[in-house]
């Protein structure tokens, strides 16, 4: 079952003189395996939206269920959250264990599982994301660069086995090598553990090369929901919500500016540079 997004509302401080409506009426869904990026101008709901999505936050008006669990029943939470792993910007920053099995552990230990298990999470977890347990489990976390720091992170939260992983900004402040492997990283836990995806991102590159669909939130509502090929084709829209638009989708525009004639909406630059390629060979 997937995660539905049913009319959700939420206001913050209702009932008094600074309540401020954050989203309005949304509804999606989010499906097994499935990677959803959300994008949206600053102040546009991304972060409220996607703490609903585990009951970190409760809607005003609406209802989030998760597999069929709502979130609004307090005796379910413990059960949505074993479902949803919530992975925020610079998750590094939570890092706090002596070494980085203990933290990555951290998690299972409080869902009540046996130590045995516990070790087995912790280490398939570590493999997952690129650091050999045998080099890296009796590390300090503090010893580790930023990109293993962001990996150990992401590692306490695999070792919980989430069913959906919801990120706020993975890649903020990495370089772009580092953000190269985390992208890779989760495309291959999408595609090896069927982990559902939902990435909220600023980097209108990142989402149409890597997302199913894509979410576009302004100012609190849903204003597109679609492939990257239908949200993009929407350009001027996506411009006068405050929105960039993917490197290739810009080329091509300036392109036909100046007088090349490029028939598709180009939104990958992969794609685009194998359409230029040929050009460039069939004019030789």
């Amino acid at each position: 079952m997937p995660i539905l997004v049913e009319r959700l509302s939420h206001t913050y401080l209702p009932g008094s003189a600074l309540a401020y409506p954050a989203l309005s009426d949304i509804s999606l869904a989010v499906a097994d395996g499935e990677f959803l990026g959300i994008i949206g101008h600053t102040g546009s709901g991304k972060s409220t939206l996607i703490q609903h999505l585990n009951g970190l936050l409760l809607p005003t008006d609406g209802n989030v269920l998760v597999d069929g669990f709502n979130t609004r029943e307090k005796k379910l939470r413990k059960k949505i959250r074993s479902l949803v792993g919530m992975v925020f910007q610079y998750p590094e920053y939570q890092l706090f264990e002596e070494t980085v099995e203990r933290d990555v552990s951290f998690g299972p230990k409080n869902m009540g599982l046996e130590a045995p298990e516990i070790h087995e999470r912790a280490f398939e977890a570590l493999r997952l994301v690129g650091l050999p347990p045998e080099d890296f489990a009796e590390k300090s976390p503090f010893e580790l660069s930023g990109g293993e720091k962001r990996r150990a992170a992401l590692a306490g939260i695999l070792a919980m086995r989430p069913k959906y992983l919801v990120l706020d900004e993975p890649m903020a402040g990495l370089d772009p090598r580092g953000r190269r492997e985390i992208l890779a990283l989760i495309e291959s836990l999408r595609r090896g553990q069927n982990t559902g995806i939902v990435m909220v991102s600023h980097s209108m590159d990142d989402v149409a090369m890597y997302a199913d669909r894509i979410a576009v939130l302004d100012q609190g509502s849903l204003g597109m929901l679609g492939t990257p090929e239908e949200v993009f084709s929407r350009g001027d829209e996506l411009i006068r919500m405050g929105l960039n638009l993917p490197q290739a989708t810009r080329l091509v525009r300036a392109l036909r500016e100046r007088g090349v004639a490029i028939e598709r909406d180009y939104f990958r630059m992969d794609e685009l540079s194998q359409e230029l390629i040929a050009r460039w060979h069939h004019d030789r």
